[in-house]
């Protein structure tokens, strides 16, 4: 689940910092309420926004990656709508949502790794049930990112173990993925890089955060780093990534009131 804290404050005189800490500050927010986001559905919003990206000099988005994109986090599913409990993480329920011991809800960023591993893999599953293409990078996100954990000292003991395992599976599905399709190693890693350009501008979008951000993938024809300083939480502005203005909507859950809301972005 992704947390929308209610009231989630701009800092004053804020400089740009990256879009991942700005994800991660409003993640560990307390707040009285919360829009929640469920994962699959922020998934939903990143391949709507990869569908109008358009950098001149790339190569053309295609369906397929627009698909995988859109299902990169498919395998959250059960978990975010309570039909499975998470196995690994402590949590007690209140109806589906899965919170703290003090009663915040849990962000997808508390989840240890037996419950998101197991979403991991289902993502990827449901990625390369489209094509070898999908499932190679849907694939290569959650290898860079158990790769980058392990790199940094984020895991250790079983959870380690545990992540060394999943990168050796996702080594032998990409090697068996790599053999089926005619796309080259390089144009492989570019649509891994769009992947989570677009998976950190949804979750940045969906978190509430207002800082300024700068995003790390190079997607750029120089491998310029993106710039996006949001002023009033819905107008966003990216003209060097997006061809033409486009409307966003989203569903998400108040909590812990329980009712329906949408969010909506207009980008330009």
């Amino acid at each position: 689940m992704i947390l929308r804290p209610h009231n989630l404050l701009r800092h004053e005189n804020s400089r740009t910092i990256s879009a991942w800490d700005a994800v991660a500050r409003s993640q560990r927010a307390l707040a009285g309420s919360y829009l929640l986001v469920r994962q699959p559905d922020h998934a939903r919003l990143a391949g709507e926004l990869a569908r109008h990206v358009h950098i001149t000099g790339r190569p053309e988005i295609t369906d397929d990656i627009i698909q995988g994109i859109s299902l990169h986090d498919e395998g959250w599913l059960a978990f975010d709508s309570g039909t499975e409990k998470l196995q690994a993480t402590p949590a007690r329920y209140s109806g589906d949502v899965p919170l703290s011991s003090d009663g915040k809800p849990l962000s997808f960023l508390d989840i240890k790794a037996g419950d998101f591993l197991h979403a991991w893999r289902g993502s990827i599953d449901a990625a390369e049930a489209i094509t070898p293409m999908a499932g190679l990078i849907v694939s290569g996100h959650f290898y860079r990112l158990g790769k980058f954990g392990i790199s940094n000292g984020h895991y250790s003991g079983p959870d380690a173990a545990l992540i060394q395992q999943f990168l050796h599976e996702e080594e032998c599905r990409r090697e068996r993925l790599s053999q089926l399709g005619s796309r080259s190693a390089d144009e492989i890693e570019y649509w891994t890089d769009l992947l989570q350009f677009c998976d950190l501008l949804s979750l940045y979008l969906c978190c509430g955060s207002e800082e300024p951000v700068q995003f790390p993938q190079p997607i750029g024809v120089t491998g310029e780093a993106v710039v996006l300083d949001l002023k009033d939480g819905r107008n966003v502005r990216l003209s060097s990534v997006f061809a033409r203005p486009a409307k966003f909507t989203l569903a998400a859950h108040s909590f812990p009131q329980r009712t329906c809301a949408t969010l909506d972005w207009q980008v330009s």
